[in-house]
């Protein structure tokens, strides 16, 4: 190893031993040098940008609240990199199991189950129509004017005489309460399906 990484690391482990002491400032240093390299190593490896982030973010966190605790016997990049990789591979069999238990979720629907579920468009057009009968007086409208008719935020805002906040407010609850009566896939097919 040529000696100039010998002095980063020796240089990199008494920073983080200064830091296990109470030099908080510090904590800055290896949060700006390796926040963003973390980020590609774990998007790298469970191709999620967003959670990827959440990782690396929650690794710092955990860094700074148990940083009394930590040893590092090597250097502190590769600490890091085995951290954060040890976080993606807990991340990973994370999802296989949630994907495992919706496969068996799935497996186990009795037969009266399948049959119920909405397939048909007339089944699916009714229990869309039911849930948008169902949003409150004001939301329904303005939802209904926007999927239904076309007509944009400002357009609704200028109609109903309210503020374009007040427009996206009832939208945004309209696709909540929908979301919650109709689930993702029927509130996806709302969106594509002209009925």
């Amino acid at each position: 190893m040529p000696s100039s990484v010998l002095d980063i690391t020796t240089k990199e482990k008494q920073f983080f031993l200064d830091f296990q002491r109470g030099e908080n400032f510090i904590f800055n240093y290896f949060f700006d040098k390796y926040y963003q390299g973390l980020c590609v190593y774990a998007f790298r490896m469970i191709k999620s940008n967003s959670e990827a982030e959440d990782l690396v973010q929650d690794f710092f966190v955990r860094i700074l609240e148990n940083r009394k605790n930590i040893f590092i016997d090597r250097s502190v990049k590769s600490y890091f990199i085995r951290s954060v990789h040890n976080r993606c591979l807990d991340y990973l069999a994370h999802q296989k199991v949630k994907i495992n238990h919706e496969q068996i979720r799935l497996k186990m629907l009795s037969e009266e189950d399948v049959q119920e579920y909405p397939l048909l468009d007339s089944e699916l057009k009714k229990q869309i129509e039911l849930a948008i009968q169902k949003l409150p007086d004001g939301i329904r409208e303005t939802f209904m004017l926007n999927r239904f008719d076309g007509l944009n935020y400002q357009q609704i805002a200028k109609q109903e005489n309210v503020s374009v906040k007040t427009i996206e407010y009832r939208i945004s609850k309209a696709l909540a309460i929908l979301r919650k009566d109709l689930g993702d896939y029927l509130l996806f097919l709302l969106f594509v399906s002209r009925f």
